[in-house]
């Protein structure tokens, strides 16, 4: 979200990260099972989502004003998130499933996105679905996630340098979970991020490195 001009123009080679082969999603902690998605999954995303899109959803995440309104168009995204992971040449983008897993029901999603090759980094985000809320499964899956990205790919991660998290400051419910996570608060750029039925509103950044962040407990070294 932050690049300016010369870098979308003009970008570096830098760290020239590459993904690993194979690449894969299968993340667990102590209540989730955080994955890549499977075409079994496509009614339960798409009723998750057109349960919660109004009042909860909307209008913090955009994607859900015109997406997912029939089965057909989540069964679209599915594969192509299933199609990101199956070529680690082009992979700078997949969205992944958040599922309970004592019961496997769909719980929402994360994933990882906008990767830079120049800077091992990606940006990272989060949504639960609304009957779902207030049991801190977002703040658990983010998490989780964070340590896939950050973690070598020896050990199953993704080998990044950094994670990014952005909201706006209008959302203050996101806002406290990244603060809860202890993650570094870097970027405050004022009236930067327009939300449909609010208006522009202050964008704000976090970011964690790799070296402050413990992939096997996942959670901010301090």
């Amino acid at each position: 979200m932050t690049h300016c001009a010369s870098e979308n123009n003009f970008p570096a080679v830098g760290l020239d990260w590459t993904a690993p082969q194979p690449l894969r999603c299968e993340l667990e902690t102590e209540r989730l099972i955080i994955r890549a998605y499977r075409l079994g999954d496509t009614e339960d995303v798409y009723n998750a989502i057109n349960d919660s899109r109004d009042d909860h959803l909307l209008p913090w995440m955009p994607w859900a004003k015109d997406n997912h309104t029939t089965l057909e168009s989540t069964t679209k995204y599915i594969c192509e998130q299933m199609l990101s992971l199956a070529n680690p040449d082009t992979f700078n983008n997949v969205g992944t499933g958040i599922f309970d897993k004592a019961t496997g029901r769909f719980l929402g999603g994360s994933g990882v996105h906008d990767v830079r090759k120049d800077t091992a980094s990606c940006e990272t985000g989060y949504w639960i679905r609304k009957d779902a809320i207030g049991n801190g499964y977002a703040r658990e899956a983010c998490a989780r996630t964070i340590s896939w990205a950050l973690a070598p790919q020896a050990t199953g991660g993704l080998g990044l340098q950094k994670v990014r998290i952005y909201c706006s400051s209008a959302n203050t419910h996101s806002a406290n979970l990244i603060e809860q996570l202890k993650v570094k608060k870097e970027v405050h750029q004022r009236n930067d991020y327009c939300i449909d039925t609010i208006g522009p509103t202050d964008r704000l950044g976090w970011g964690i490195m790799h070296d402050e962040w413990d992939c096997i407990n996942h959670r901010s070294i301090q």
